[in-house]
């Protein structure tokens, strides 16, 4: 009797459990839309980034990675770079080809 009972109250428990997982907002990681079409695609990317890591792919197949300080109508300015954290870098937005960021955690 007493098992059915701890059965019971737990099988309640998890139903509660996912009824109010349910009624919960769904929680993005931080994702706008960028209308890729725009003109100003990788600046409006980088805008949301600042603070954030990204890693920069240049036209001459390059790359670059740091994190986003500030972002101007012409140019990023990109902190603690990896493999040379003692430099800041300022990049103009036309040679980036790709900005790749991190969109989820495993």
């Amino acid at each position: 009797m007493q098992k059915r009972m701890s059965r019971a109250g737990c099988g309640i428990v998890l139903l509660v459990g996912l009824c109010l997982a349910g009624t919960m907002p769904a929680v993005a990681a931080d994702e706008s839309s960028v209308d890729v079409n725009g003109p100003d695609a990788m600046k409006s990317l980088l805008e949301q980034q600042v603070g954030k890591r990204v890693k920069i792919k240049f036209c001459s197949g390059q790359d670059m990675e740091g994190k986003v300080v500030k972002v101007g109508s012409h140019a990023v300015q990109l902190t603690e770079l990896v493999g040379m954290e003692l430099f800041d870098a300022t990049v103009k937005l036309n040679d980036v080809a790709a900005v790749i960021v991190r969109a989820r955690s495993k």
